[in-house]
C-alpha cells in the first residue's frame, strides 16, 4: 500500500510540475480530472442499471409465459 501512495504522490508532483511549466492552474486540472472520474462512474452505473433492468424484464416475461 505504501508503494501505491508513493507512486500516486510522484504522479501528482509530476502533474503539478507540468501544469506549472505550461502556466496552468493545478487546482483547475484536478477539478477537471475529478469530473472525468465522476463521468466515467456515472456511465458505468448507467450501464449496470440498464443490465439490471433488462434482466428484470426478461424474468417478468418468462414468468408471464
Amino acid at each position: 500500500m505504501e508503494n501505491i501512495d508513493r507512486i500516486r504522490n510522484k504522479q501528482i508532483d509530476e502533474l503539478k510540475s507540468i501544469c506549472f511549466s505550461n502556466g496552468i492552474d493545478y487546482n483547475f486540472m484536478e477539478r477537471l480530472l475529478q469530473s472525468e472520474r465522476v463521468k466515467k462512474l456515472q456511465k458505468r452505473n448507467h450501464y449496470i442499471q440498464q443490465t439490471i433492468d433488462s434482466e428484470i424484464e426478461k424474468t417478468i416475461e418468462d414468468e408471464n409465459k
